[in-house]
């Protein structure tokens, strides 16, 4: 999606090293999520951390899965989001609004996509569990954490790169995955992962793209624990 919109934003911009670094305090104590204790909790969640967020879905499961995922980034709470299902060729993808190169970075908008039909790649986040679906949700907001701290130029150049160099997008990707295991989002990074693993109805191409460029199940654990010494 970045490739069609962007690629005439890139002219005449010199390329320089960004690396996807980010100071953060480090949560250990990762909860294991049921739906049934969050499906009561919605009026609290919108009313608490639904500042700014615009979530045109009407699956609750989705919308408490958003908000508790939310919870793991504060530096997020106040920061303009809309999600909506979209036909994409990845299960979510998050990026900025088209209008981001009109404003400051302060005043930047995101939204998150979520794949609406399991026919482009076999994967449907409705199959996943409420706990896998906060850490898929975990994931792009790290990626937006990460557009969060980037000027339009850097973000324009970071653009340019994700869309052109695979070394590029391993490093994003793997490094998100590093990052919502930060924030506390360990456990249910790895059962989402898990069971797309064992989903048989996942596309060749889309499995063998997750084990190219996310971390693997071993290194998930890996990460963790290293993490949490």
């Amino acid at each position: 999606m970045w490739r069609y919109f962007f690629i005439t934003q890139l002219v005449n911009l010199s390329l320089f090293g960004q690396d996807f670094h980010q100071d953060i305090k480090i949560d250990c104590d990762t909860n294991f999520y049921l739906l049934e204790a969050y499906q009561d909790s919605l009026p609290f969640y919108e009313k608490e951390f639904g500042h700014n967020k615009k979530i045109s879905i009407r699956d609750k499961k989705l919308k408490l899965a958003f908000y508790v995922a939310l919870r793991h980034y504060p530096e997020l709470k106040n920061v303009h989001m809309k999600v909506n299902l979209k036909k994409i060729s990845a299960t979510m993808m998050a990026q900025p609004t088209y209008s981001f190169l009109f404003h400051r970075k302060e005043k930047r908008h995101y939204q998150i996509f979520v794949n609406s039909t399991q026919a482009n790649n076999g994967m449907y986040y409705k199959d996943l569990t409420f706990n896998s679906q906060v850490g898929w949700i975990g994931h792009e907001f790290a990626h937006i954490l990460d557009y969060s701290q980037k000027s339009n130029k850097e973000l324009l150049v970071f653009i340019s790169k994700y869309v052109s160099s695979k070394k590029e997008l391993k490093k994003t990707e793997c490094e998100a995955d590093r990052v919502a295991i930060r924030h506390g989002l360990g456990k249910q990074l790895l059962e989402g992962t898990n069971y797309f693993y064992n989903n048989k109805r996942i596309t060749k191409a889309y499995r063998e793209k997750k084990k190219i460029y996310y971390l693997s199940p071993d290194q998930i654990v890996t990460e963790m624990a290293e993490n949490c010494k």
